[in-house]
């Protein structure tokens, strides 16, 4: 819901990536553990390195393979909110949807955007219905 947080976890996403590209071969992509690596750093810069902490840290990465149903977002969702269970404060940051729905090489329609605003919406109304009674949750979506 805060722009400006969702840029700024955009942007040092982008520097942890940019870093874990330049250590590897110039046409290897960037895998899913590299930007899990990248977004539990995140955490750890932002958070502490308390795992007892008072915020519970969760990512889920969109292969770019994978199909954008309901289904399957649900299973990815819950999945993600059982490790943020009991906790009185939780961040689920879900990256990789913008490049699962429009491959590389493709327009970013008007139907990729309502499809875009439609999983979106999909995870919000999961989480909360998933979230621990009382909790605060913050859900970024980049």
């Amino acid at each position: 819901s805060d722009p400006e947080r969702a840029e700024h976890a955009r942007r040092a996403l982008d520097f942890f990536s940019a870093k874990q590209a330049e250590s590897e071969t110039p046409k290897t992509p960037i895998c899913q553990s590299a930007i899990g690596n990248c977004a539990r750093e995140l955490a750890r810069l932002h958070f502490g390195d308390s795992a007892e902490g008072p915020l519970t840290f969760t990512h889920w990465h969109v292969p770019r393979s994978e199909e954008c149903d309901p289904l399957w977002v649900r299973q990815a969702v819950v999945s993600e909110m059982k490790k943020l269970a009991g906790r009185r404060a939780g961040l689920l940051l879900v990256t990789g949807l913008r490049e699962a729905i429009c491959p590389a090489g493709s327009y970013w329609t008007q139907a990729r955007q309502a499809r875009y605003q439609q999983i979106c919406d999909w995870i919000d109304s999961l989480a909360c219905a998933w979230a621990s009674r009382g909790s605060q949750l913050q859900v970024v979506v980049i």
